[in-house]
């Protein structure tokens, strides 16, 4: 694996990781979750660079991981138009770009694709837990976590400046997985989302909106869609019936929760590269 950045056309410093070489025929490029980073998709990129002639990168968004100001995402057109120049960028490096997402990831990935649909830049679509639509104790936890934050600072008359992170993330290590060793991996990750900013629940919940109205629109590419059917933050059934409802799907069930990368990679990685040379 090799750490690279990328300068946005502002001047902000976006961090990726690279698996593979550099240039080539075709690459995949994963967009995380809400409060983790692209160091969670290690375990999915090795098995699939391992003989298959792909490429993998997977990049922080803007606020997260090793990207400055953690915790702050300003808006959801700046998720969507950092990463429209980041695939811009890949597109001179290689010949067919395959755009992929982990959960929340996956309805920014959405977003994106609507966004340069028509203008052959993403040749696929990938979506790996797409989180378009969570069960309802998820729900119900966050806008518990985002109301006593406000409700604080209220109290003590406190006017919080925009990029401060003060919203706690709901999320437990066994909402990703049952798996020890990946709970241990996620509570000593130190690159993790642990609070967050008022603008950036504000984006989630936008680029949420975005997503379901532009997923109709991401154009005439192949999509994947992967779930674990044990996913504790997803509510699959309806992700499923929502985008099946919209176009042709290529819709793979797996025996895990919501990290499938971490549980089953190897089989993961065989569904994805195969699915990615079927659109060559």
């Amino acid at each position: 694996m090799e750490l690279n950045t990328f300068t946005q056309s502002d001047d902000y410093v976006t961090h990726y990781r690279l698996w593979g070489e550099a240039t080539g025929g075709d690459v995949i490029v994963m967009l995380h979750g809400g409060m983790s980073h692209s160091g969670w998709q290690g375990p999915l990129a090795e098995p699939v660079v391992a003989g298959s002639g792909l490429s993998f990168v997977a990049t922080d968004r803007r606020g997260s991981g090793l990207n400055a100001g953690r915790g702050h995402l300003p808006d959801r057109d700046q998720a969507v138009a950092d990463t429209v120049e980041f695939l811009r960028f890949l597109a001179t490096r290689f010949e067919r770009v395959h755009l992929a997402g982990w959960c929340f990831g996956a309805q920014v990935a959405s977003a994106v694709a609507a966004e340069v649909a028509g203008e052959g830049l993403v040749t696929s679509l990938l979506m790996i837990s797409p989180g378009f639509v969570f069960n309802e104790r998820y729900s119900d936890v966050l806008s518990l976590s985002v109301d006593s934050a406000l409700a604080a600072v209220r109290e003590f008359g406190i006017e919080p400046a925009k990029d401060r992170a003060y919203i706690q993330v709901p999320l437990q290590t066994s909402d990703f997985t049952t798996l020890p060793d990946w709970h241990k991996f996620i509570l000593e990750d130190d690159l993790r989302l642990t609070t967050v900013t008022e603008a950036t629940v504000d984006s989630w919940g936008a680029l949420a909106e975005l997503a379901e109205q532009k997923f109709p629109h991401v154009g005439d590419i192949p999509v994947l869609a992967v779930f674990g059917r044990q996913d504790r933050l997803v509510d699959n059934e309806r992700v499923e019936a929502f985008l099946t409802g919209h176009r042709p799907v290529t819709v793979e069930h797996f025996d895990t929760g919501h990290a499938v990368q971490f549980e089953e990679p190897d089989k993961l990685a065989g569904v994805v590269t195969a699915f990615v040379s079927s659109t060559r």
